[in-house]
């Protein structure tokens, strides 16, 4: 019926541009979004119903999940903006930065936080150095394309132990996500090259550690309405971000669920499906990966509750569109990079090598040592893991992985400044 509907209206739309006898491209794409526009408001009238309670699920998501798993990051992310932290920590691990992915030692901070915290954390720390002037434009585009990842958050707790009912798989897609990022972080690293300076300024680094040190152990008393100048505006701009995701998360819930609802991912599966007979991918895994392509959450669900298919096609399948991330995801880092002139030709690439690189790994991993990462799968589970979180109990996870992110720059910090005297050392 939906499938029907959605013929219709497009056969409407084709004659009413015949009619009007608009034959040149210049007008033509002038009226491809108010096309799309006038056709995107008569499916929520005609699917009021669905539109009505993807949007209810959309707004659910936002509200118990994402707001209170983002917003501790986005905070501590815009006050250590303003604290010289993120610029200390730079130069001590441009050692290890430098050379694995050509960026400046100052990425680390977006790398570590975006690992550990999730969509659009990375996005946003990038975007915010590249403000800052931290990192040079093509750096940049390095950095985002595989700096923006999935939190352990949501592959442990909601795409393992949820979705999946098997908690044991979850380190495993974890570190399959990780590796694939990296993976593609190294890659990037011949991208752009020339175009920017890959020299240290020693004296600016020093200048830098000079600086912080001075402001981390002076026993002057600080002005406290500094403090609460820059509390407050990193509430704001926290919320204000927040605001944001939430609308693109709640808009792309309401499309994802319209086009299955007319059949439209459900057709072009069945399209890609004739061209991967050789390979016996399941039709199922096809239409979740579409559904993933729009939307990550509904994409990864469909992948884990296809019936008949065997479990590293659906791992597999998450894996991809975990690391691919969506159209939704994708929408949100937009409007974080619009106010810079970072591309995103890199990102998008960026993401597509991670997503294949992750569903590689997972099918190899499951291959090589399946039974030792996921042992038997249950038959049934308790009742516990069908139980969705509560804000609380992410607002607390998202606590402990910010801390963990700030422990891990940390380490790396201790580590390279150990092998920086150590070859120092050797070199007398």
């Amino acid at each position: 019926m939906g499938t029907c509907i959605f013929a219709v209206l497009c056969i409407i739309s084709i004659f009413i541009f015949l009619k009007a006898r608009i034959y040149r491209v210049i007008y033509f794409r002038k009226l491809v979004l108010p096309a799309v526009c006038v056709l995107f408001i008569l499916c929520l009238i005609i699917f009021s119903k669905t539109a009505l309670n993807s949007a209810a699920k959309g707004l659910n998501l936002w509200l118990n999940i994402v707001f209170p798993s983002l917003f501790p990051f986005f905070v501590a992310s815009n006050l250590l903006n303003g604290t010289g932290f993120i610029k200390a920590v730079g130069v001590l691990l441009e050692p290890v930065m430098r050379p694995l992915f050509n960026v400046p030692g100052c990425g680390s901070f977006a790398f570590a936080m975006g690992i550990t915290s999730g969509y659009p954390v990375g996005a946003k720390i990038t975007a915010e150095m590249r403000k800052d002037r931290l990192l040079t434009r093509t750096e940049a585009e390095r950095l985002l394309a595989f700096s923006n990842n999935s939190g352990p958050l949501f592959i442990v707790g909601a795409v393992a132990a949820g979705m999946f009912k098997m908690p044991q798989a979850g380190v495993f897609l974890l570190a399959c996500h990780i590796a694939a990022c990296i993976t593609v972080g190294f890659l990037l690293r011949f991208y752009g090259r020339g175009k920017d300076s890959c020299e240290i300024d020693k004296s600016y680094n020093r200048q830098v550690l000079s600086s912080f040190r001075k402001e981390l152990f002076s026993s002057r008393r600080r002005p406290q309405a500094g403090f609460a100048s820059a509390f407050g505006n990193a509430i704001r701009d926290s919320v204000a971000m927040m605001l944001t995701i939430g609308g693109f998360i709640i808009l792309f819930s309401v499309v994802i669920n319209l086009l299955l609802e007319l059949g439209v991912i459900y057709s072009f599966s069945a399209v890609i499906s004739l061209f991967l007979l050789p390979l016996d991918i399941s039709f199922d895994i096809v239409a979740a990966v579409m559904s993933g392509i729009f939307e990550i959450t509904t994409g990864i669900n469909m992948a884990s509750k296809a019936t008949g298919v065997p479990l590293s096609q659906q791992l597999a399948a998450t894996s991809f569109i975990a690391g691919w991330a969506g159209l939704s995801v994708h929408s949100q880092v937009l409007s974080i990079v619009s106010e810079t002139d970072i591309s995103l030709k890199p990102y998008f690439l960026g993401k597509l090598l991670q997503g294949l690189f992750a569903g590689i790994y997972t099918l190899i991993g499951l291959k090589a040592a399946g039974h030792f990462f996921l042992g038997s799968r249950p038959a049934s589970v308790h009742i516990g893991y069908c139980q969705p979180p509560q804000w609380h109990e992410y607002l607390l996870s998202s606590s402990k992985y910010l801390l963990a992110s700030l422990a891990l720059l940390m380490l790396m910090s201790a580590i390279s400044c150990i092998t920086g005297f150590i070859i120092k050392a050797v070199r007398r």
